[in-house]
């Protein structure tokens, strides 16, 4: 009986056999095209992929920046026979795992994965600003010049990247907190150069939207109406002036005490510079220049203003209350807006490139590029499945050095610029958001934010006779 049993189970097990085999063979085709090229992705979509892993990194990093404990696994055990045979087994291993770890001796029965000292606090926004850092910057290089493997790179490789990612942040947590303080230090300079960006992306933005709202007014000239798209242009340019020479009062009040000549001085340059430009935006010399985009570099400018003076050390011309909660919140906005703009910039095929560098002539037009690169996927069909037309030669290094900066500056922006020492607790009453470095880094950022928006207004004219920006001046 057993054996005809066996014979006619055969089939079915020959059966099971084959159908696990070809779910195996799937399976890996599936991981070996998941890890590799086949995977490629759009450039928008590959774009919108990066921001949220920005954006998913920021939000993590700030929980972690507010936890205040230990991540420890188990700590607790029954006292039954079998527990605790099991647990002197394990324990063994924990001690010798432990025993990395500062924290160790305060979780002798469990098994300690991070110290507060790490994965909580400022220290801890470090590490995913420098796993995010460090995965940009191999991007980075990885896209250096215009080559069908920098394509790739970019737009591929979606699940190795994500693995890889993981594995960075893993990684920091064993580096020491002396080399994240030194991290702490480059990313406080050189995010004096994504400022920078970030104000030539909100003077394109401003530039972009006055445009958008005088299309859209001109569409409607027929209506007679007091509601018009003019008119909303006009009351955002009032709202965000008022708001602007509300911070005015407010930031001499603050901080312009009797004795703080320089916080006097620099209130007062940026109120008669910001007037200026407002003034010179009106005029026959720059018939390009609009109140909307003068009023968003006033608001733009007197907050960092606002956010100089705030973090300067003298207490005598500093009278915040140390609580950085409304710089926070509208450093976040602002920062959030010029995401917008570079996701904007990246919608098109030649993402955020235009917004930088400008076009070139012998660059491929936007519609052929979008059509070369959308269209990869009918063209791979059309060549029974050869991978090597999916993807052209494309540049992207300006994308990837763009969100370096951004991986350094958000390091800033999380902590408020903290200069906490390494040995103190994640969670203290002392004071580490002031520093005349971080003062100099933003009153600067703001004085160069002002030089290139007086320069998109007078260039044209200044440069009339040498090169045509298409303005037409009335003279």
């Amino acid at each position: 009986m057993g054996a005809v049993a066996s014979v006619a189970m055969y089939p079915l097990s020959l059966a099971a056999t084959c159908c696990g085999s070809l779910c195996g063979s799937c399976a890996a085709s599936m991981c070996c095209k998941a890890c590799s090229c086949s995977c490629t992705a759009s450039p928008t979509v590959s774009s919108m992929l990066y921001y949220g892993m920005l954006m998913m990194f920021v939000a993590v990093a700030i929980g972690f920046r507010n936890n205040d404990g230990d991540i420890v696994i188990g700590g607790s055990y029954n006292a039954s026979m079998a527990s605790a045979l099991a647990h002197q087994t394990a324990q063994m291993g924990f001690d010798y795992w432990n025993e990395r770890s500062s924290c160790g001796p305060a979780h002798h029965n469990g098994l300690v994965i991070c110290c507060a000292n790490v994965c909580g606090g400022v220290f801890a926004v470090y590490r995913f600003s420098f796993s995010l850092c460090l995965f940009f910057a191999f991007l980075l290089l990885c896209t250096l010049g215009t080559t069908t493997f920098g394509a790739r790179a970019h737009r591929g490789f979606w699940f190795l990247k994500l693995f890889v990612l993981l594995a960075l942040v893993f990684s920091s947590i064993y580096v020491d907190n002396s080399a994240m303080a030194t991290y702490r230090e480059v990313a406080r300079y050189a995010s004096f150069f994504f400022l920078i960006i970030q104000a030539y992306l909100l003077i394109d933005f401003g530039y972009g939207l006055n445009n958008w709202l005088a299309d859209l007014d001109e569409k409607d000239a027929d209506y007679d109406g007091f509601c018009t798209y003019k008119m909303g242009l006009i009351a955002i340019s009032i709202i965000t002036y008022a708001v602007s020479i509300t911070l005015w009062i407010l930031e001499a009040n603050w901080f312009g005490a009797s004795g703080c000549a320089p916080q006097q001085t620099m209130i007062a340059l940026t109120i008669v510079f910001n007037v200026f430009l407002s003034l010179i935006s009106c005029t026959k010399y720059c018939p390009h220049g609009t109140l909307l985009v003068s009023s968003i570099i006033t608001a733009y400018t007197t907050f960092e203003l606002y956010s100089a003076l705030a973090s300067h050390p003298d207490a005598h011309c500093n009278a915040s209350s140390g609580s950085s909660v409304p710089e926070s919140i509208v450093g976040y906005f602002i920062f959030i807006v010029a995401m917008g703009s570079m996701a904007a910039s990246a919608y098109g095929a030649t993402s955020s490139k235009d917004a930088l560098i400008g076009k070139s002539s012998t660059s491929m037009g936007n519609a052929d590029l979008t059509v070369a690169l959308e269209g990869g996927n009918a063209a791979s069909d059309a060549n029974d499945g050869d991978d090597k037309t999916d993807v052209s030669a494309e540049s992207w290094w300006y994308y990837h050095m763009m969100m370096v900066l951004v991986s350094l500056y958000f390091a800033m922006l999380i902590t408020d610029w903290s200069t906490q020492p390494m040995d103190e607790a994640p969670h203290t009453h002392e004071d580490w958001n002031h520093s005349l470095a971080v003062f100099w880094i933003k009153i600067s950022a703001q004085w160069v934010c002002l030089l290139m928006y007086g320069w998109t207004l007078l260039a044209p004219y200044l440069l009339r006779d040498c090169r045509d920006f298409g303005v037409e001046f009335d003279l």
